[in-house]
């Protein structure tokens, strides 16, 4: 290989420790205190009651939050939905007794971030109408008391229109249309949009709206692009700037607001996922009002939706996720993998035709039976360390990829055997085998940058693989795990594709620490190459030890077991 390749190498060998130190979030919490969840959305939205009474056996299955569908008590005592905000029908505050209590008595053992669902509809209140905007508003008002007074997150705002003629952000549905221009009803929505989130904050200061769409399915301004208006006046969604400027103009830094981007649901490459997070951060903001774009930046997540029933349609179906090659449920995995890399808080999964709460008559199958294997999915790319451990718990020496994973077997000059060593040009440190304590390890002294390294020839693009070792050091320098990528010639390919893996804290009684992680290969890969990587030492005195390297196939997404024996119903 080319010394130059090393020289670069080394370079970012020794970045790498500093670019994954955890960096504050764009929604006001450090990273490392607010890790991505999956949300569970769809059909099957409970309502408080069914919540209530079912929360333990939803539990089971993956997610870290879901969403409830709110109801009120009717003059008939019967529950009557409550999601379809947009109208100017009055709601009694006391009609929400019930629904608050059953949110309050449902015995959670996980937490988790649940959201009570408002809908923009029917949308049929003109913006210029005041008295029913007033209902309106209060409506948020209420359903924002009911999610904290029931120990929710927050509100999971749908502004798709589903009761035709009407839709609340087009323009050209809106009845004084002949009388306003469209510059006036966008003044209008965003003064509407304050008055909700005032009326919100009033009642839950540091609320997260959380929604399926806010401004991602507009077309965004070319740079120096001096008005959007032009191109927003006949979109379905054209009022949404306006009405998320309101909401901007009136959130306190204590609020939190997230655009889910549900034009994710065709997504099936990393690159579509990383690709709308630059546009939603960069150039979504063009779409807003000047004084409210750093505020955008602040304040605004950025999530991404997960379509179930595209992953389980046939290829028929205009909804219909290519599995590439592979099963349904890997491909299903790889993508919650690429929209929770690529996002700021959340990844809602939403489902039509399955269910993830029980059926109560529905009749839809659990999705583990519409795809199989979906639960251990979701669950191996919402926490790949925890499947690693279980893939390293069950694995046999056999499928250790690695040779000499152990340091067992050493060269006449002190190395160890199957392995070769690099370090940056003003290094001088020294690679051997420490047998000294018994039992043997690899050892790096004084080496600025630097690392033991193995190829591993003959994988697939698309292939999970379970990376890991253990180390232990003394001194200065900073251990990790650094995997890259050769194509079929043996060159380096997909560089920006590199994968650190960082030592898990605490370290043992004896000083060893835990590296694991899951790599999935990139296109264009056909090898890879385990470095076990030291950089910061300054002397002789500062060491670096690794023993019990990993590189084995994950394997496939076990389809779960049957639901009978997994999830007893209450």
């Amino acid at each position: 290989m080319a010394d130059g390749i090393f020289r670069a190498l080394g370079l970012v060998l020794t970045a790498g420790a500093v670019m994954l130190t955890p960096a504050p979030s764009r929604g006001g919490e450090p990273a490392d205190a607010g890790l991505p969840k999956l949300i569970a959305t769809g059909w099957d939205h409970p309502t408080p009651a069914q919540f209530r009474r079912h929360i333990a056996a939803f539990e089971r299955w993956p997610f870290q939050g879901a969403v409830i569908a709110p109801t009120r008590t009717g003059p008939d005592g019967k529950e009557v939905g409550s999601s379809f905000a947009f109208g100017r029908d009055h709601w009694d505050e006391a009609a929400f007794a019930a629904s608050t209590a059953d949110l309050q008595a449902a015995k959670r053992a996980r937490g988790g971030d649940y959201f009570l669902l408002i809908n923009a509809n029917p949308g049929d209140v003109d913006w210029f109408d005041d008295d029913g905007w007033a209902q309106v508003v209060d409506h948020w008002r209420l359903l924002a008391r009911v999610a904290r007074q029931g120990g929710l997150k927050g509100l999971l705002y749908d502004a798709e229109p589903y009761a035709p003629p009407h839709a609340q952000f087009s323009y050209a549905r809106q009845e004084g249309r002949d009388r306003h221009s469209f510059a006036e009803y966008a003044a209008r929505a965003r003064d509407r949009g304050r008055d909700v989130m005032r009326a919100v904050v009033a009642e839950y200061p540091n609320i997260t709206i959380l929604a399926y769409r806010l401004i991602s399915d507009l077309p965004m301004p070319a740079p120096g692009q001096p008005d959007a208006l032009s191109m927003l006046e006949g979109h379905v969604y054209g009022l949404c700037p306006a009405f998320l400027d309101g909401w901007l103009d009136a959130a306190p830094p204590s609020v939190v607001i997230v655009e889910g981007n549900e034009n994710a649901y065709r997504y099936n490459s990393v690159a579509e996922f990383d690709h709308a997070y630059v546009t939603l951060t960069t150039r979504a903001p063009r779409l807003l009002s000047p004084e409210n774009r750093a505020k955008y930046r602040a304040q605004v997540q950025i999530s991404h939706g997960i379509y179930l029933d595209a992953h389980g349609n046939p290829p028929s179906s205009p909804w219909y996720i290519d599995p590439m090659g592979g099963s349904r449920g890997a491909r299903l995995e790889a993508n919650v993998a690429a929209a929770l890399h690529a996002c700021d808080g959340y990844v809602w999964i939403y489902g039509e035709k399955g269910r993830w709460w029980p059926s109560d008559g529905s009749g839809f199958p659990a999705w583990p039976e519409v795809i199989p294997g979906a639960d251990q999915a979701l669950l191996r790319a919402v926490d790949p360390t925890a499947a690693a451990r279980r893939r390293i718990a069950a694995l046999g020496p056999e499928e250790n990829r690695l040779k000499n994973a152990s340091f067992t077997a050493g060269n006449p000059g002190g190395s160890p055997e199957h392995w070769w060593t690099w370090q940056n040009d003003d290094s001088h440190g020294k690679f051997d085998l420490d047998t000294d304590a018994g039992a043997a390890s690899a050892r790096i002294r004084g080496v600025s940058s630097g690392c033991f390294a193995q190829n591993i020839p003959g994988v697939q693009p698309g292939e999970v693989y379970v990376v890991s070792a253990r180390c232990r050091g003394k001194g200065a320098g900073a251990p990790s795990i650094r995997v890259r990528w050769t194509d079929a010639k043996g060159g380096w390919t997909a560089e920006d594709r590199d994968v650190f893996i960082l030592p898990s804290p605490p370290a043992q009684p004896d000083g060893w620490r835990e590296l694991i992680g899951l790599v999935r290969v990139p296109h264009g890969a056909a090898g890879i190459v385990l470095l076990l990587s030291a950089s910061g030492q300054r002397g002789p005195s500062d060491v670096v030890w690794f023993d019990d390297a990993v590189v084995a196939p994950l394997g496939p997404v076990a389809p779960a077991p049957a639901e009978k024996d997994r999830r007893p119903q209450p």
